[in-house]
């Protein structure tokens, strides 16, 4: 009954039910097409408060109130300029509309946009349609009588004693619940019904529920041009509402979502219910709770609803006419409680990621403060910026060995990892496109040390101002003189640097290069001899991403540094491949893992000394 009857407490709504029975039959109609299409079974799906606001706008611009009774207009057919339509009418042509966008997106695979649904995004989108739904509810208390007010303290009252005391002792003794949210509704019934409540105090009950199955009609579908961009919006949302439901429940509960699958269901619920004058559908933030507390679990749930609320249509919806409006209103309040309790959510991810915790802020604030669809756009929008910015600076290291290992960590952060002699190892940890090449460009030349530009530079102006002074160049070590070089008037080549990066650069060499035997200048090549790049981490290259690759290999040879690659993927081989970077790199620098290279690369050295030292006896 909670599910047939809490669009009454939304405001704005009451016109579509103008025959009384819309929303129980919308209600068996969903619940029907849903059990056998929905692969989650604690979702409850029927009516919701945030898509029947949005059904409302377009009900509300195309609807006639005349057209609620024919002989009316035919009465009035000399002052009609056009055809009308029934609440109810545009409401079902919404529907089907909305089910063939859902459609459309199953059969596209548009489903799996729900990726870029995060679990934040989810948690401040949800929490903020509940304080939509919930202020619904409140301004209807507000606007109730004091009987009513009293009514309903008396029901939260004591629903929640029942949660948050009788509950958690009973939930150690047996597994049934007690039905507290059924006790309710009975106990209300009763005491309106005996009370005469709606007479004697002005409460406000369901009032009349019909009896029998509607018949099959068309929706209008030349309404179609007028319904089709606002159809759109609500499918985006009672889709996001609804798969958002799903996702929480599934990471509750351990298993997995379709997200094809709840949109074909969906898509079927919408286009068999708008032949019976049903509005749009989604899984209700409420009713979904409220079922997965009382322990609905399977389709077996979605089929006892139906046949209760065939039951309903059929004989019992008179039982219920007196039940009070009130009573449903804290029964969803106290049901909604567990969607506030996601505020938690940002409190913990704050604390470890600003980032993720400005996504939650902002579908929160965009539903909130704006409106439900726009808020699932800033939602989303705030998502992809957070993607962006992340992908643009991933984070880099300087690897070294743990020894008498494989394996390879930061040295910033672990003081057990060292670095090898001869070879620097410069990891990139995120994919390497158009948006980082320049950064990744930077930080590799600032965190190795190795700027092929200023070495080439260095050595020039080095080698220059050594042939003006008659220095002997070695092979090893460099002149104290060298360190810092004097200011001359004599203009500087053409292809050097400042001088402050000179002198700078020569020190650089002169420290972590150079091997100093005697006094006398000697420009050697790098200590450095290998730069390994550990691409482990990359998992996407692009056409820009492989030429700066190919261009850092041409830098890095003219330097005297050779450039290695390690642990590339067979994806970014092949985008590698058809960027013609390969056709640059011999198969000889390519290795399938970092401890592979490392090792080749020291036996090279090794051999390069001994050859070194036989050469010299």
């Amino acid at each position: 009954m909670i599910e047939c009857m809490e669009k009454q407490v939304v405001e704005g709504w009451r016109g579509w039910n103008e025959k009384g029975k819309a929303g129980i039959k919308l209600g068996l109609e969903a619940r029907e097409r849903e059990r056998g299409g929905g692969k989650g079974g604690r979702e409850s799906v029927s009516t919701f408060a945030v898509v029947c606001l949005m059904t409302g706008k377009v009900v509300a611009d195309l609807s006639t109130p005349e057209a609620a009774n024919l002989e009316e207009d035919m009465a009035n057919n000399s002052t009609m300029s056009g055809p009308s339509y029934s609440a109810s009418q545009v409401a079902a042509m919404v529907s089907f509309m909305v089910g063939i966008w859902e459609l459309i997106m199953g059969l596209l695979q548009l489903g799996s946009l729900s990726v870029f649904l995060s679990d934040m995004l989810v948690s401040g989108f949800t929490t903020g349609a509940a304080i939509h739904t919930y202020r619904d509810i409140i301004q209807q208390l507000l606007k109730s009588n004091p009987a009513a007010m009293v009514a309903s303290m008396i029901t939260i009252g004591a629903l929640t004693f029942n949660n948050e005391v009788i509950k958690p002792k009973l939930r150690e003794k047996t597994k049934i619940p007690i039905p507290i949210e059924l006790i309710a509704v009975i106990l209300g019934t009763v005491a309106s019904y005996f009370g005469e409540l709606s007479e004697n105090y002005g409460i406000r009950i369901v009032g009349e529920i019909p009896t029998g199955l509607p018949e099959p009609e068309a929706p209008p579908f030349e309404l179609l041009p007028k319904v089709v961009v606002d159809a759109f919006i609500i499918t985006i949302v009672a889709y996001t509402i609804s798969f958002s439901m799903a996702k929480i429940f599934a990471k509750k509960h351990n298993y997995e979502v379709d997200a094809a699958q709840e949109l074909y269901s969906q898509s079927a619920s919408n286009v068999f219910g708008s032949f019976f004058g049903c509005a749009p559908i989604a899984a209700s933030l409420s009713r979904s709770l409220i079922q997965e507390a009382v322990g609905g679990v399977t389709q077996i749930t979605s089929l006892i609803s139906c046949s209760l609320l065939l039951l309903v249509l059929l004989f019992v919806g008179p039982v219920f006419e007196k039940l009070p409006n009130c009573v449903l209103s804290s029964i969803i309040v106290v049901a909604l409680k567990g969607m506030f309790l996601q505020v938690n959510d940002l409190r913990k991810v704050w604390a470890i990621s600003r980032a993720d915790a400005s996504i939650w802020i902002a579908a929160f604030l965009g539903v909130v403060i704006i409106d439900i669809d726009y808020g699932l756009m800033i939602g989303v929008l705030m998502s992809l910026v957070v993607l962006l910015f992340r992908g643009q600076k991933p984070s880099t290291a300087i690897l070294g060995s743990i020894p008498n290992t494989d394996i390879y960590l930061d040295i910033k952060k672990y003081s057990s990892a060292v670095e090898i002699p001869s070879v620097c190892i410069f990891q990139f940890s995120g994919p390497l496109h158009f948006a980082n090449s320049e950064y990744f460009r930077t930080q590799i030349f600032s965190m190795t040390g190795l700027d092929p530009n200023v070495i080439v530079s260095t050595k020039k102006a080095l080698e220059k101002k050594q042939s003006k002074s008659n220095l002997t160049v070695k092979e090893n070590g460099v002149h104290e003189s060298a360190e810092k070089i004097p200011e001359t008037s004599e203009e500087k080549p053409k292809d050097s640097i400042s001088e402050k990066q000179l002198n700078g650069a020569a020190r650089f060499i002169k420290g972590r290069f150079s091997n100093k035997k005697n006094k006398h200048v000697a420009l050697a090549l790098p200590e450095i001899k290998w730069l390994v790049l550990d691409m482990s981490k990359i998992i996407y290259l692009d056409s820009t991403g492989g030429k700066l690759i190919a261009q850092l290999r041409k830098e890095y040879n003219e330097a005297g540094i050779t450039l290695i690659l390690a642990s590339v993927s067979e994806s970014v081989l092949e985008s590698l491949e058809k960027c013609g970077t390969l056709k640059t790199i011999a198969t000889e620098q390519i290795f399938h893992s970092v401890h592979d290279a490392i090792t080749v690369l020291l036996l090279l050295d090794q051999s390069a000394v001994s050859s070194s030292n036989c050469t010299k006896l």
